[in-house]
């Protein structure tokens, strides 16, 4: 369904002011006129001069093969400033002059129309703020292994969208969130309550809005391995977000208590959005709960799924490889362990410390799972001259899973046997129809897709190879050979002595026989 979601923002002030809202598509024949009360807007049940409020971040994630993968690692910055309104309005309707549903007018009940205020940045405090940009205040949302203490998205495995399907499952993703607090009395007088100030009167009650703008850089997206969806068609500005707080005064009229907010995205009228009881529907004013996955896919909200190419949340996307060993020939050891080298690099550069995971299968049986990450400049070594689970026997293989866009992959066999073998590679898992690629080695000064390595030897691969978006990932498949000898090579050994003792019997035995023939003939 299209356009399932919340359409205006609609408000209904108590006693002093009409509180905003936006509107809810019902059923037909009913009046559209939703108040504060509809969620995602909140109401705070004991108004209070400070409320928190919760700022939602989705990632949607995405592997070759549907595979479970770790967070990716990055922390998104936002700055909140007071947004510019010059001609915002919120028109609604009185609690009192509603239904008791809270939405239908009564009869003759009268519209209010309030003017929306320009937000007090004194009066918003984060986390995350630094305390010499005045003008602003910050805010950040992390992920990954920075996010202990959030959702342990560094030790937590999460389900994924298979690049393959058409259909994207929103849930498939990983959340956070920041908590903005808003003073009240801080917007009442900005020095309320400081020592030997005495309080005065500086701005009213109203509704005061801030804008929430998302600036984390192109080049934390990419060290990431984050893929950015927002539409950037004209007029779209999916970047900011808007933050309406309800104000009123206190019992002793000497200060200020919020008593609801209401988060929204405007993409026509942006700091100036107009919160109209039935408003036009060609606008597009939505209530929303942050830069999360129904927010930011507003044409499906609260469906789940959206199709692939109209995603426009965050996305991650990640890749598997399989390296697995191969043994053939009567006189190959299939139970000899060969150390293997496997490097990763990343041409992004990821700098995010992305996590990622790896199981070894040694003699039919996984080894523990290891989690890990790439290094801060985008690489990582594992090498089994000197880690012993990565000495791969025939049959053994190591999976590595969730590894972030634009990986590469460089793998390196050594020869520790007094054997010589016939080393080769190939990568088994390709897009369906174009079967296997031969990967090209080199070993010393030699390269080819089948070398002959001889004792403490190496076969690498010679270029890294990019991990693909395939539905089975990248299996390389490294085969060594050593076929059985004939056992005629003995006689290659003597054969040129028997020759030789045959020869010469011949050739005396000829001589004898010329001479007696000359002798007979002398004879006569």
């Amino acid at each position: 369904m299209k356009k399932t979601i919340f359409k205006k923002t609609i408000a209904a002030l108590t006693s002093f002011i009409a509180v905003s809202a936006m509107a809810l598509p019902i059923a037909s024949g009913a009046v559209d006129t939703p108040t504060i009360n509809d969620k995602p807007a909140v109401v705070v049940a004991t108004p209070a001069n400070t409320a928190d409020v919760t700022v939602k971040k989705d990632i949607v994630l995405f592997n070759v093969d549907g595979s479970k993968i770790l967070s990716p690692n990055i922390t998104y910055s936002y700055e909140i400033t007071p947004a510019n309104v010059t001609t915002a309005t919120i028109t609604t309707y009185s609690p009192d002059d509603l239904e008791s549903d809270g939405k239908t007018p009564k009869t003759d009940a009268v519209p209010i129309t309030v003017t929306v205020k320009k937000g007090i940045i004194g009066a918003i405090t984060t986390a995350n703020d630094v305390a010499s940009t005045a003008n602003k205040v910050e805010g950040a949302i992390s992920f990954g292994a920075a996010d202990d203490a959030n959702t342990n998205n560094n030790t937590v495995k999460h389900n994924t969208n298979k690049e393959s399907e058409a259909t994207v499952t929103l849930s498939n993703k990983v959340s956070g969130s920041m908590t903005i607090t808003v003073d009240a009395n801080k917007i009442y007088d900005p020095d309320y309550g400081a020592e030997g100030h005495t309080n005065t009167q500086v701005n009213g009650p109203g509704v005061y809005r801030y804008k929430i703008e998302d600036v984390t850089t192109d080049a934390t997206l990419t060290a990431s391995g984050i893929e950015r969806n927002y539409h950037t068609a004209a007029g779209d500005n999916d970047e900011c977000i808007y933050l309406d707080v309800y104000t009123k005064y206190n019992a002793n009229k000497n200060g200020l208590v919020v008593y609801g907010y209401v988060l929204l995205k405007d993409t026509s009228g942006k700091d100036n959005a107009e919160i109209t009881y039935k408003k036009d529907t060609s606008e597009e004013t939505i209530k929303i709960t942050g830069f999360d996955t129904d927010s930011e896919n507003e044409d499906n909200y609260g469906e789940g799924t959206v199709d692939k190419a109209d995603l426009t949340s965050d996305a991650y996307h990640t890749y598997n490889v399989e390296v697995c060993k191969k043994t053939v020939g009567d006189l190959a050891d299939t139970q000899h362990n060969f150390p293997f080298k496997i490097e990763l690099t990343n041409t992004h550069k990821v700098t995010s410390l992305d996590d990622f995971y790896y199981v070894i299968t040694k003699d039919g049986s996984n080894l523990d799972e290891v989690k890990t990450n790439l290094s801060a400049g985008g690489a990582w070594t594992l090498d089994g001259n000197t880690d012993s689970n990565l000495q791969l026997q025939n049959g053994d293989k190591i999976v590595i899973t969730g590894l972030p866009v634009k990986t590469n992959i460089k793998v390196t066999e050594t020869n520790n046997t007094s054997d010589t073998y016939s080393v080769s590679a190939t990568n088994l898992k390709q897009p369906t129809g174009t079967g296997t690629d031969d990967i090209i080695l080199e070993s010393g000064e030699k390269t080819g897709t089948s070398l002959s390595v001889a004792s403490n030897g190496t076969a690498e691969m010679n270029s890294t190879l990019e991990l693909k978006k395939t539905d089975a990932g990248d299996k390389i498949e490294i085969t060594n050979t050593l076929k059985d000898i004939s056992v005629t090579g003995l006689l290659f050994s003597i054969a040129p002595f028997a020759f030789i003792t045959i020869a010469g019997a011949a050739l005396l035995a000829l001589f004898m026989r010329n001479k007696k023939d000359n002798e007979s003939e002398s004879k006569l």
